[in-house]
């Protein structure tokens, strides 16, 4: 039996980048990111463990450089960002 992981997000913030930061890339990298944590989840033993929801009111990342994240790697980066911390939020 597979488990099915449910992530709802009411709002997304990202702080600190610079006035002149593009904002389409900026929205392009955090959805980039966001597919790629899903699908990280859908392989990781959290699916497989049977978790049906998870509800958090507040999940903050350490500090990411704001080159870094609109970098080559950066929706890499986020995505394991987050995912390391849902799986600390389950742990």
């Amino acid at each position: 039996m597979s488990g099915r992981i449910v992530v709802r997000m009411d709002s997304l913030s990202v702080l600190g980048l610079s006035e002149g930061a593009d904002a389409e890339a900026v929205q392009k990298t955090v959805e980039d990111a966001l597919r790629r944590l899903g699908e990280r989840l859908a392989r990781s033993p959290l699916a497989r463990a049977g978790v049906r929801e998870l509800a958090l009111e507040r999940l903050s990342l350490d500090v990411l450089p704001a080159d870094e994240l609109l970098g080559a790697r950066g929706a890499e980066r986020l995505a394991d960002e987050l995912y390391s911390a849902l799986a600390k939020e389950l742990q």
